[in-house]
């Protein structure tokens, strides 16, 4: 009856001390290879491309047609990037 007592009261303390499991994505996420990424462009899907280096690096080179949001910044402009095809960030 002492082991299971024991045990009863681990299982609880262990409970409480634990994290809470993350909540998944609202969007999946997942990371592509340059040659994955070109496959959708040649098959003429919708692809945007988000760059979230800081806005001087996007001023020295950046994908054509790419949009600067820095990462900082990210979470504040969301409503700014499209929800229809593919989005990358890089």
């Amino acid at each position: 009856m002492r082991r299971i007592l024991t045990a009863a009261l681990a299982a609880t303390a262990l409970f409480w001390v634990s994290p809470a499991p993350a909540d998944d994505p609202e969007v999946a996420e997942k990371f592509m290879s340059v040659d994955e990424v070109k496959a959708q462009l040649d098959q003429n899907k919708r692809v945007s491309f988000i760059d979230v280096r800081p806005k001087e690096q996007f001023d020295e080179l950046h994908i054509r047609g790419a949009a600067s949001i820095p990462l900082r910044d990210l979470p504040a402009r969301l409503g700014e990037v499209s929800r229809h095809g593919l989005v990358v960030l890089y």
